[in-house]
């Protein structure tokens, strides 16, 4: 019986220990934050016509507006992801195809 509980314990510990290590990129738009509720936006970034790129900050929350389409999101990437498509993480009917995200590193998380 201990035996059973033994192996019972080492089980689940194997899958904490697994959970913990799939906190990696997943390939999906959460690899660059989430939605987000409008009122949380800090500002919104108009997309025209001509617009290649955009510039966000990491843990900032931004509304992405074009032609009367728009979508907010809290920017939070992984560290070693400065640039991404903005399609990655736009509604699939807002035309963004080949607009570039540039993600400066938050200035309250660098070191001194």
């Amino acid at each position: 019986m201990l035996n059973t509980h033994r192996s019972a314990l080492a089980i689940l510990c194997a899958m904490f220990a697994t959970s913990t290590l799939a906190a990696g990129p997943t390939g999906t738009a959460a690899d660059y934050g989430s939605a987000a509720h409008h009122g949380a936006a800090q500002r919104t970034i108009e997309l025209q016509a001509d617009t290649r790129h955009i510039n966000v900050t990491r843990g900032e929350t931004v509304t992405i507006a074009r032609a009367g389409q728009r979508f907010t999101w809290h920017v939070q990437t992984f560290s070693n992801r400065s640039v991404f498509a903005l399609a990655a993480i736009a509604p699939q009917d807002m035309p963004v195809a080949g607009i570039k995200v540039y993600v400066a590193a938050n200035p309250q998380y660098a070191g001194s």
